[in-house]
């Protein structure tokens, strides 16, 4: 009796769990999912106590509690903006001051740390709601304060730039990357494509020339100098061909973008001219980040100017060298200035990245820029970048196909089936006897040797495992959980006639 309780029980557990793994909704590493949860949860429980009541304060603070205790002369303070335009200011200790006036402003310090001497500076860590909602009170606050913006548990330097309405904030993630702050769902994603690594093995620097490759091998060349990537040739007119070769990699090419196309000067044949439409559909089919690399004059890497020198990107190798794709442009930025990073999704699939320089676009700017890009690259054999563009994966996107087992099949599809699969073996017994009235058992005397009788008997037996289990698998578990509680139900009937039974005989 015990047993059937806990066959009811554990199918009953692992029924719940797999139909939530395997609906849309769910999601497909549920289960590590809960478990990273509720150990964030507990430690954040420790952490942060006792709780102030709203939740991005919450974050704020326990990210302040994060900080060095020692080791700047600054006194830092948690910040929140609430919907009524107060603030509301948090120390380490947890301790709550609220300034809805000016003079209340001014005793912030003298509040939450009353031995503090005075004029102390402030670094105040700013929750995430009040940036994204309240930007307009940021100007209220005490001058000469050094700002952070709270994101989750990191936190970013705040810049502000401009005055008034026309005052525009900027995280920056990058001492030479800055990040505009809008909508809140573009900005994690913003984020998250920065902080996505570029494995080595899986960078493709493309120099366009005629008559070179039409495809390329699964993994780059590699100077056995300094580990990096070599440019690979490719043939102009393939780089379509080329690109659908190296699925879920990343391809980076120079030119230079004048609307839909891309101009580049290999090192023969004359300029040529590219669709970008054309070049970012084959990317999104093939799961591919296509990184542009604008210059004024885009003489391809790897190939020769008049002086016979090699032909180089500025600051591509350093940018290469490094981890992520926000290190990347950080590189890539150099002395040069600032990049401003912006993202617009184009799709649930792609996002649409470019980072341009922090001075505002002017022609006498863009006049002299192109003059010394051009100098440059006829001089010192070097492409100078002024701006990059990125068309890529989606942080959802790049999530499903790491979920992925099996390339080319999509996670839900995938998990789905092992789902029905696990269903399926749970309700073996009532699975088999339904596959028992599809495909009989085979005989013995019906086969001439032991080869085909056992040859049958495992094609019988494969397709019933990897076939019709995960088709019934939900099905059968369902049908084995309804017997199951029949039969629990009426165990008091049973109970009874056996004692009626026993009591006749």
């Amino acid at each position: 009796m015990r047993v059937r309780w806990m066959q009811f029980a554990v199918a009953s557990l692992v029924a719940g769990g797999l139909l939530l793994s395997a609906s849309p909704a769910g999601h497909a590493h549920w289960l590590t999912k809960f478990l990273k949860e509720a150990g964030e949860a507990g430690q954040d429980a420790a952490t942060t106590a006792p709780r102030l009541g709203i939740a991005a304060l919450d974050e704020a603070t326990a990210v302040l509690r994060r900080l060095p205790a020692t080791g700047d002369r600054r006194l830092a303070l948690a910040a929140h903006a609430t919907p009524e335009g107060h603030w509301k200011f948090t120390n380490r200790d947890g301790d709550v001051f609220t300034a809805a006036t000016p003079d209340e402003m001014g005793r912030v310090t003298r509040s939450l740390a009353p031995d503090a001497p005075d004029g102390r500076p402030l670094s105040l860590y700013l929750s995430e709601d009040t940036v994204f909602l309240k930007p307009d009170l940021i100007a209220n606050l005490p001058a000469g304060a050094r700002l952070y913006m709270v994101f989750g548990k990191q936190f970013f330097p705040l810049v502000r730039s401009g005055s008034g309405t026309a005052q525009n904030l900027f995280v920056r993630v990058r001492p030479q990357v800055l990040v505009k702050v809008g909508g809140k769902a573009v900005f994690k994603e913003t984020i998250w494509q920065l902080e996505r690594r570029l494995p080595r093995g899986k960078v493709r620097v493309l120099s366009l020339r005629p008559g070179g490759a039409a495809t390329l091998a699964p993994q780059p060349r590699v100077d056995k100098s300094n580990g990096l990537p070599l440019a690979d040739e490719i043939d102009p007119g393939r780089l379509s061909e080329a690109l659908a070769s190296i699925g879920g990699q990343t391809a980076i090419v120079t030119g230079r973008i004048e609307g839909d196309l891309l101009h580049v000067i290999p090192a023969s044949g004359g300029p040529q001219t590219l669709s970008l439409t054309a070049l970012r559909e084959t990317a999104k089919q093939a799961d591919i980040n296509l990184v542009v690399l604008h210059a004024a004059k885009p003489l391809q890497p790897g190939g020769r100017n008049w002086l016979w020198q090699t032909i180089e990107v500025g600051g591509l190798d350093d940018a290469l060298a490094r981890a992520t794709f926000g290190d990347f442009l950080d590189a890539l930025a150099g002395g040069r200035g600032k990049f401003k990073v912006a993202a617009q999704a184009t799709g649930d699939r792609r996002v649409f990245i470019e980072a341009k320089p922090e001075t505002s676009s002017r022609n006498f700017v863009d006049s002299v820029g192109t003059w010394v890009g051009d100098a440059v690259s006829d001089v010192a054999g070097q492409v100078v970048t002024e701006s990059v563009s990125g068309f890529m994966t989606s942080q959802a996107r790049q999530r499903e196909l790491d979920q992925r087992i099996i390339p080319g099949v999509p996670s839900d599809v995938q998990f789905y089936y092992i789902g029905a699969l696990v269903m399926g073996a749970i309700g073996w017994s009532v699975a088999s006897r339904w596959w028992r009235a599809i495909w009989p058992s085979e005989r013995r005397g019906e086969y001439r040797g032991s080869f085909g009788f056992d040859a049958a008997r495992f094609v019988r037996g494969f397709v019933f495992v990897f076939v019709f289990l995960p088709i019934v698998g939900p099905f059968a578990l369902l049908a084995m959980l309804l017997l199951q509680l029949i039969n629990i139900v009426s165990m008091p009937v049973r109970f009874l006639r056996h004692i009626f039974g026993y009591g006749q005989a």
